[in-house]
């Protein structure tokens, strides 16, 4: 979360789990909601489609700015994400655009991106800040997984406190815009009316659900990452 709303920890509900429950995504993207709530964050969205990419958890700052949050749960998990082109390509740090390996097809959010950079757009989009949340002894275990110094650390442990480990440094200043707002809105209306349709009818898709943001390819990985951290909206 950005630094001038920084906290130590903020006491969230109480897992009902014994000392030995495994901390799952869920729990992680549940107990961060609530931090970010807690620090007047608005349009709370797991599982967000906004960028080249696809963000576990993007919150909103009453200034407008954009907090992305990604989750990790093992060490192992941490050590793959670091390895991404948002990483690796510079594409947080210093706005660059994605290089695919020829012969890999694009994703709807890159193939968006590659349309700007040939309208004349000079770096891709992105969060103001970006986070890593994890369950503490996965940060905390030494030997320490190097970070990249602009992404913020939480951590997050068994009773639902959020201990910020380490602050996000701001990657720009542009604030999020109307359409992309609308975005969000639009993919948390879908989510509601789905979660419904499952309580009554079950897993089958519905029909024409697909949003013009979103390509079949890209939505498969969403919807299954979606399964995995089980979230709802803010």
């Amino acid at each position: 979360m950005p630094p001038r709303y920084r906290r130590h920890y903020l006491v969230q509900e109480r897992s009902t789990g014994s000392p030995s429950h495994t901390m799952t995504a869920a729990d992680i993207a549940w107990h961060m909601r609530l931090h970010a709530a807690g620090l007047r964050h608005e349009w709370i969205t797991p599982n967000a489609l906004l960028y080249a990419w696809e963000s576990d958890l993007l919150t909103v700052t009453p200034e407008g700015h954009v907090c992305e949050v990604e989750i990790k749960i093992s060490r192992q998990d941490l050590k793959h994400d670091l390895l991404k082109p948002k990483h690796s390509q510079g594409l947080l740090m210093n706005g660059s655009f994605p290089e695919k390996s020829t012969g890999k097809g694009l994703t709807t959010g890159e193939a968006y991106e590659v349309e700007r950079r040939k309208a004349g757009a000079e770096r891709i989009r992105r969060p103001n800040y970006f986070c890593f949340a994890m369950p503490c002894q996965v940060y905390r275990t030494e030997p320490r997984i190097a970070i990249p110094r602009y992404a913020g650390v939480y951590t997050v442990d068994e009773q639902g406190r959020v201990f910020e480990e380490r602050r996000p440094i701001q990657l720009h200043t542009e604030r999020i815009g109307h359409e992309d707002l609308l975005g969000l809105a639009r993919r948390m209306h879908h989510r509601y009316w789905d979660e419904i349709r499952r309580a009554r009818h079950g897993a089958a898709p519905l029909v024409g659900q697909h949003g013009p943001e979103h390509g079949d390819e890209h939505h498969r990985d969403a919807a299954q990452h979606h399964e995995e951290v089980g979230m709802d909206t803010a």
